[in-house]
C-alpha cells in the first residue's frame, strides 16, 4: 500500500500524519549527517558547535572500530568523520538516558586517538579529536549541575582542578541535551538552538518554521521529506518506525511492570524480546538505555 499522500506530501505512519524523517532514529540520523550527498548539513553543524575551526572540507570514515586485539570489543559509531586539517569528529545520537554515557564517550574516543600511533619512532603528538553527543534526554550534573538551570550544552576538556589550565586541547567532548531543551519556535535566538529545536522537533513538524530560515536548514527541511525519496526508502523508514513504535510499546510495558519488580528487569525483559527479534546491540542499547554488557549478558 502506498502510504505517501501526494497532495501534501506527508506519509502516514500508524494512523499518524508525517512529513519529514526522524533525525532521533539511526536511520533517519545517518540519512541526514552520514551520507556524501547531505555532506553539508553535518558540516555545518560541526562549523557551528565550533566556529572557531571554520572547518572547510570534511571526509567520512569508518564508523567501526576493534580494540587492539580480537578479544577487545568492538566500537561502532553513528557518524564519524576528519577535516581537512587531520581533526577527528565522532557525533553520536542516543535516544535514551544511559547510566554510563559518559564512560561510553570516553572509551570510543580512545579508537581515533590509538590509531595516530606510527610505526617505529614516534613523538606522541596527536591530532585533536572531538565527541559530540545529540542526547534525547538530560545527563545526570548533580549539585554543580543544579546551578545551571536551562543549560542544554555542555562541553568538557582535561584541566588542572585548581588553575583551570588545560592539560591538552585534543580531546573534547560536547553534549546537547535535547532532553532539556523546550524553547518555542520564538524563542530561537542562536543558530544552536535552531539546530536543537529542528532535531527535537522535525518528526512533529508538518512544515518549515518561519523562524527558521537559514539556507542550510532549507536544505535540511529539503533532505528530510518523505515524499521525496525513492519508494523503496520510504517503504524501509515506515518499517523503521513501525519498529520503533514496537520497541516503545514493549519498553512502556516493561516499566509499567518494572514499577512492581524494578525497573531494570522490565527493562532487561523487553531487551531480551528485542534481541530475538534479531535487533543490533547498539539498536537496543539506545533505546533502552541499558549498557553493552547487560545486553551481552542475554
Amino acid at each position: 500500500m502506498d502510504n505517501v499522500r501526494p497532495d501534501n506530501g506527508t506519509i502516514d505512519i500508524a494512523g499518524r500524519k508525517v512529513r519529514y524523517i526522524d533525525p532521533l532514529t539511526d536511520w533517519g540520523f545517518k540519512v541526514l549527517f552520514g551520507t556524501e550527498v547531505n555532506k553539508e548539513l553535518l558540516q555545518a553543524f560541526l562549523n557551528d558547535l565550533f566556529p572557531e575551526k571554520r572547518i572547510s572540507e570534511i571526509t567520512y570514515l569508518k564508523t567501526g572500530y576493534m580494540g587492539l586485539s580480537e578479544e577487545d570489543r568492538k566500537a561502532v559509531f553513528d557518524v564519524s568523520c576528519m577535516s581537512k586539517d587531520g581533526e577527528k569528529f565522532i557525533v553520536e545520537m542516543q535516544l535514551s538516558g544511559q547510566r554510563f554515557f559518559r564512560d561510553r564517550a570516553l572509551y570510543y574516543s580512545t579508537f581515533p586517538i590509538q590509531e595516530q600511533a606510527l610505526k617505529g619512532v614516534w613523538d606522541y603528538r596527536l591530532t585533536p579529536v572531538y565527541f559530540v553527543g545529540i542526547l534525547n534526554f538530560k545527563l545526570e550534573h548533580g549539585e554543580c549541575g543544579r546551578q545551571y538551570a536551562g543549560k542544554t550544552l555542555y562541553r568538557y576538556e582535561l584541566m588542572e582542578t585548581e588553575t583551570g589550565e588545560k592539560m591538552t586541547r585534543n580531546l573534547c567532548f560536547v553534549f546537547l541535551e535535547l532532553g532539556g531543551f523546550d524553547k518555542s519556535e520564538h524563542e530561537l535566538v542562536s543558530v544552536l538552538d535552531k539546530w536543537m529545536y529542528t532535531l527535537k522537533n522535525l518528526a512533529r513538524l508538518l512544515e518549515r518554521p518561519a523562524a527558521i530560515q537559514e539556507r542550510i536548514f532549507m536544505k535540511l527541511f529539503e533532505a528530510a521529506q518523505i515524499a521525496a525519496m525513492p519508494h523503496e526508502a520510504q517503504q524501509e523508514y515506515i518499517k523503521v518506525m513501525m519498529t520503533q513504535n514496537d520497541i516503545k510499546n514493549m519498553i512502556d510495558y516493561a516499566e509499567e511492570k518494572g514499577m512492581e519488580k524494578g525497573m531494570e528487569k522490565g527493562l532487561m525483559k523487553a531487551a531480551e524480546q528485542m534481541k530475538k527479534m534479531g535487533m543490533t546491540a547498539d539498536v537496543i542499547m539506545n533505546a533502552t538505555g541499558l549498557s553493552m554488557d547487560e545486553i551481552d549478558r542475554l
